[in-house]
This record gives structure tokens, C-alpha cells and sequence, in this order.
């Protein structure tokens, strides 16, 4: 019997064993591509996300319309969270978008960031004299960043874009501009209220003016939507449910977005 016994205790040593060096199965894994603006409220979040859809959260953050371009590519996205209607629009009409999941979920403003030591203009002529006197003007690059695109309206319709047109610096993404702005490249830039609240106590530049939604030809819109690419529908969909909902309305008001 003692003799019998010994192969079994081997065989469920063996086994034990294996199947303690077998790989844990792995977490399903979503990929989200968010404006560049959206970086810091989402990196705070993700934690709580992923415990709530049971998913690992890869962030991809950069101008909306690259993001846009790297879909349209075939690059791989679950979910896709636009600065800009228009991206989100031509997904759409591509079909790029799993229907039904389409959703404005936040909004913003946009405005002008510089040196403390400027004195905020409160009306149009003094943002103009400003504009005429910097020697150079920090927006996104318009054909990719939505608050580029924004910014080229709200000059226009305020009638400062000539004032501005040959000494603008295009940044990838709004994050960079605000980069140009407090490195000291530029001495004015032109970033979405978010992402103005970002800037430190401690940094030499803060916000100056804010563009009236007025000056806007098309609102500062936040669409989300879950991609028709994705392999895992059910987990993207369950991200944008929290993301409309408590806590992440709350973080998201709190980082300075209109929740719609």
C-alpha cells in the first residue's frame, strides 16, 4: 500500500506544481483613443474603470484628428473619445463607429494662455492689441487638434486673424501648446479652459481671456463612441457607461468640463 501511494503523492506534486507555474489567464485588455486634453481626468480614472468593466485600460491620447487618421488606418481602438464633432463625424459616415454608442458626453471653452505679468484683456480691442504685440501665437495645428481648429474660428469671427496669421507655431496636440507657452517658445497660446486649469501655481503663465462660445462656429463638443473594430464591444461600451456616470461626471466636472 506505503508503495501505491508514492506515485500518487509524485503525480499531485507534479500537478500542483504545474499549475502553479501556468500563466494566470490573462485580463481582456480595451483600447481607448482620447484627445490629448482629456489626459490627466482619464489617467485618474482609469483605476476605478477598470475595476468596474473588469478590463485592463491601454490610453492612447493625442490630437483627435490623428487619432481619427490612425482608425481610419486600421490601427486598433475600442473606444474613441473626440475634442471635435467632425472626427467623430467622418467615423461615422465611414461607418467606423459601432452604431448606437455615439454620445456627447462633455464640453469646453477655449482660451488664451500667457505671462502673468500681461494684464488680461477684457474686451476684443485690448486681446488685440496683445495679439498684434507678441511676436509669436501658439495654437494646434488646425488639420489634427480640435482647439486649433477652434482657435482659427474664434480669431476670425472676433476679426484678429490677420493680426496673428503669420506668426502662429502649430503645436501636435493642445498639451503641447501649453508646453510652448510655459517653456517660454511662445509667449501666447491658445488651449481649451481644461487644460488651463492644469497650469501649476507655481508656473510663470495663467489664463488671460476666454473665448465667448459666441465667436465659435461650431460648439466645443465631446463626443465618445465605441469603434465597429473592436474585439470587445461589450467591455467598450461598459466604459462609456461609466464614464456618463458617478464618480467620473463628478472628476470630470472637477477637472473643468461641461457635463452633458
Amino acid at each position: 500500500m506505503k508503495k501505491a501511494l508514492i506515485p500518487l503523492a509524485l503525480a499531485l506534486s507534479l500537478a500542483l506544481s504545474a499549475q502553479a507555474q501556468a500563466p494566470a489567464l490573462a485580463r481582456p485588455k480595451i483600447i481607448v483613443s482620447a484627445a490629448a486634453s482629456l489626459t490627466d481626468v482619464l489617467t485618474a480614472l482609469k483605476p476605478e474603470a477598470e475595476k468596474r468593466i473588469g478590463a485592463e485600460i491601454l490610453l492612447n491620447f493625442g490630437g483627435s484628428g490623428a487619432l481619427r487618421k490612425q482608425i481610419e488606418e486600421g490601427a486598433p481602438a475600442d473606444v474613441f473619445f473626440s475634442a471635435a464633432s467632425e472626427d467623430m463625424d467622418k467615423l461615422e459616415k465611414a461607418g467606423l463607429l459601432e452604431p448606437g454608442t455615439r454620445r456627447n458626453l462633455l464640453s469646453n471653452a477655449i482660451v488664451l494662455v500667457g505671462d502673468k505679468s500681461v494684464a488680461a484683456p477684457k474686451d476684443a480691442d485690448a486681446l488685440r492689441t496683445i495679439l498684434e504685440s507678441a511676436r509669436l501665437l501658439a495654437i494646434g495645428n488646425p488639420d489634427s487638434v480640435p482647439a486649433g481648429r477652434y482657435a482659427v474660428q474664434a480669431l476670425k469671427s472676433l476679426g484678429l486673424y490677420p493680426a496673428v496669421e503669420k506668426k502662429l507655431v502649430l503645436g501636435g496636440n493642445v498639451r503641447e501648446v501649453l508646453q510652448y507657452v510655459e517653456s517660454g517658445s511662445a509667449p501666447l497660446g491658445v488651449v481649451f479652459l481644461t487644460d488651463a486649469m492644469t497650469i501649476k501655481e507655481s508656473s510663470p503663465i495663467a489664463k488671460l481671456y476666454q473665448f465667448p462660445d459666441g465667436a465659435l462656429t461650431t460648439p466645443v463638443f465631446y463626443p465618445i463612441a465605441v469603434t465597429a473594430s473592436s474585439k470587445a464591444k461589450d467591455k467598450a461600451a461598459a466604459l462609456v457607461k461609466f464614464l456618463s456616470e458617478s464618480p467620473a461626471r463628478e472628476a470630470f466636472v472637477k477637472a473643468g468640463f461641461v457635463v452633458r
